[in-house]
C-alpha cells in the first residue's frame, strides 16, 4: 500500500527481533481474546476483553489514551485517541482494534497517523472480525518511515 506520503518497508534485523520480543506478550493477549470470543462481536466487547488480558501481563496499559501532537514545536489542543497504548522496553506500543469483515486503507492510514503523530516506535492493527483467525498487522515507526515487522 502506498500513496505520496506512505511507503511501507520491511524492518531489518536485529531491530525486528527486538520489536517482536517487545510485542510478544501483547500478541499473546490478542490471540487469547480471539480464541475465547471468536469473530462476530462488536469492537467494544473485544476492547474490554483485551484490556483484561493486557492487565494480566503486568505491562502498564492505557485505554483510549489522549495524545496532543506537536505542530511547529507547540502542542495542539486537538488530540489523537488510540484504543490502547502499552508500555514496553522499546517504548510505547499502540494497539488499534477493529471488528470488520476486512481492513481498508482507512484503518491503515489511521494507524500510520497515530505512529507519526506520537513518534511511538510500534503499532499493532488488530481486526477481530475475520475468520478463521484474527487479522494482525505490525508496524514500526522508523523516524516517520513506516515499516512492517
Amino acid at each position: 500500500m502506498q500513496d505520496n506520503k506512505t511507503t511501507i518497508h520491511m524492518v531489518p534485523e536485529p531491530r525486528k527481533t527486538e520489536l517482536v520480543n517487545a510485542c510478544y506478550p501483547i500478541i499473546g493477549a490478542i490471540f487469547e481474546v480471539y480464541k475465547t470470543l471468536g469473530p462476530g462481536l462488536p469492537e467494544y466487547i473485544y476492547q474490554e476483553a483485551l484490556l483484561n488480558e493486557l492487565n494480566s501481563t503486568g505491562l502498564p496499559t492505557h485505554k483510549e489514551l489522549e495524545y496532543h501532537p506537536m505542530y511547529k514545536g507547540q502542542p495542539l489542543q486537538a488530540f489523537l485517541k488510540m484504543d490502547f497504548v502499552v508500555e514496553t522496553f522499546i517504548g510505547n506500543v499502540i494497539i488499534e482494534c477493529k471488528a470488520l469483515t476486512q481492513l481498508t486503507e482507512k484503518e491503515h492510514y489511521q494507524t500510520f497517523g497515530y505512529l507519526r503523530g506520537t513518534g511511538y516506535p510500534a503499532a499493532l492493527l488488530v481486526n477481530f472480525g475475520t475468520s478463521p483467525k484474527v487479522q494482525l498487522e505490525r508496524f514500526h515507526n522508523n523516524n516517520g518511515q513506516i515499516e512492517v515487522f
